[in-house]
């Protein structure tokens, strides 16, 4: 029977996981679990999240490894994803919307490594433009 902390956490991945457009399927893929069973679980709280993947859990849900670490392990009792003040929607380029489903078909640790190489080109860009301005 699951316990009340495990359902806590799985009512949150699973509104995270809507909240974001990814499926139960995304996120076997990205974590190379064999069966839709496993996540489902975790989304009920039967399972409780195995610890040497709540890093890898959340990059995919996009939320922040240390907050999720203490939510998962019970040290904080809930999580805030802070959400733009802005109440309309920004609105995304097909390329944008392009290069953003291209990243969430990627396993965690080349998602880590494109925002990585992302983090790089700003810093050139921002160098770039020092130059020139």
């Amino acid at each position: 029977m699951p316990d009340a902390h495990r359902q806590r956490v799985g009512a949150f991945i699973k509104k995270r996981r809507l909240e974001l457009g990814l499926s139960q399927g995304d996120i076997c893929r990205q974590l190379m679990y064999r069966s839709l069973n496993s996540v489902s679980n975790i989304e009920v709280g039967i399972e409780g999240l195995p610890a040497k993947r709540i890093y890898a859990w959340a990059d995919i849900l996009q939320v922040q490894r240390d907050a999720f670490f203490r939510f998962v392990t019970g040290e904080a009792d809930g999580m805030d994803v802070s959400r733009p003040s802005s109440t309309e929607p920004e609105k995304v380029s097909q390329a944008e919307a392009e290069l953003l489903a291209a990243y969430r078909r990627l396993p965690p640790k080349y998602q880590r490594r494109l925002r990585e190489a992302a983090s790089e080109f700003e810093t050139l860009a921002r160098a770039e433009a020092r130059r020139k301005g």
